[in-house]
């Protein structure tokens, strides 16, 4: 299984090239792909708001499902995806985790961090059929984003510095309580891991935009890689 996180693509800086070349690669496999958010740098699954991007990467998830199972999470960065465009996944949701049934987890992780209360006011504002409805019908709806765009860098940085090492660990017990055995947490940009016990393990996953890095995991031996995308498709 592969697991894609925080990509960030945007045409403006230049890296969608290099991540459709990636995407070309992977079709070689027939592996699972989990991509837990935030791979655009802006994502509105809107009629007025998606670009021949959006489209693009829709269509290939759409053909890849036919092959393996393609997941996609919801970040930050995406808006009303789960509710428009989950028939071109194999699962797609706006939740704040999702289950494999399998014993692992899967989480883009902006709502781990529950000491942050300035991102998830802004996060419950924003994500509401309210803000959904300006989006799509009133003439305000592009001002809204300009102000989402803005809010979305300057919302608590302090927050987004640091890895809240207390948060995950608890989030992790939480899971680990529910039966999961494995937790892969996007959001944070860097790996990071919290093993118990038991052996039960959160893994936090480095960003494919800062180093073009992305994760393998063997579900069966438990083995997890995180290394630059094309080294672990070699």
């Amino acid at each position: 299984m592969f697991i894609i996180s925080d990509a960030h693509v945007n045409e403006a800086l230049g890296n969608h090239s290099a991540f459709f070349r990636m995407l070309r690669a992977l079709e070689k496999s027939t592996e699972d792909i989990v991509f837990l958010g935030d791979i655009f740098d802006l994502w509105i699954a809107l009629p007025r708001y998606e670009r021949a991007i959006h489209h693009r990467f829709l269509s290939w998830c759409a053909a890849q499902k036919l092959r393996r199972r393609i997941g996609f999470i919801e970040g930050n960065h995406e808006y009303f995806l789960a509710r428009h465009k989950g028939r071109f996944f194999s699962w797609c949701t706006n939740g704040a985790f999702w289950k494999d049934g399998r014993g692992n987890i899967f989480c883009h992780g902006d709502q781990v961090n529950r000491l942050d209360k300035n991102y998830l006011w802004f996060r419950r504002v924003v994500k509401n059929n309210l803000s959904q409805t300006a989006l799509r019908w009133l003439p305000l709806g592009p001002g809204f984003v300009e102000q989402v765009k803005v809010r979305l860098k300057h919302t608590n940085p302090l927050f987004r510095r640091y890895l809240p090492k207390q948060q995950l660990e608890a989030f992790a017990k939480a899971r680990f309580a529910e039966g999961a055995r494995m937790v892969f947490v996007g959001h944070f940009h860097r790996a990071y891991r919290y093993r118990d016990q038991q052996g039960r393990t959160l893994h936090t996953v480095p960003s494919w935009f800062d180093n073009q890095a992305i994760t393998r995991f063997d579900p069966d031996a438990g083995n997890v890689w995180h290394a630059e995308w094309s080294r672990l498709l070699d």
